[in-house]
């Protein structure tokens, strides 16, 4: 009886549904809107290692989009909310070391401005796992 409630009701208005829970989306095949969709956001991260605002459309879109495709496509809009969550979270620590490294800078009067490389390594560990994580991403939506 559970189960006819889940499937017959749409899940986003079951206050209960597990977003987990695969039997929401039994009957939902990965369709070409969803690929769509997925492609367009990892092309707008693409865009954004030159401006940051169309990694901020791309993840909307991941979050608009991540219920209304299926299961398999949920994960793969999963993965494009990651990749843009560790992002922040990665140029955030990059800003605290580049402060950190200027400050150091500063006190001893340009001496520990050698220690400028650790925020440069910190930006290529960014863009080289960026850049697999994309890869990873659209290799998987063959």
């Amino acid at each position: 009886m559970e189960v006819d409630f889940i499937m017959s009701q749409s899940f986003y208005s079951d206050p209960f549904y597990d977003r987990y829970d695969s039997r929401a989306y039994r009957g939902r095949p990965v369709d070409r809107a969803g690929r769509f969709w997925a492609f367009t956001a990892y092309i707008l991260y693409i865009v954004a290692f030159f401006s940051a605002f169309p990694a901020v459309i791309g993840v909307a879109a991941a979050y608009y989009h991540r219920r209304r495709h299926g299961l398999a496509m949920r994960e793969t809009f999963d993965w494009q909310i990651r990749i843009f969550w560790l992002g922040v979270l990665a140029w955030m620590a990059i800003g605290l070391a580049h402060a950190i490294v200027s400050g150091l800078a500063a006190v001893t009067f340009g001496v520990g401005a050698i220690f400028i490389v650790i925020p440069w390594a910190m930006i290529a560990a960014w863009v080289l796992w960026t850049v697999w994580a994309i890869a990873r991403g659209l290799g998987a939506l063959r």
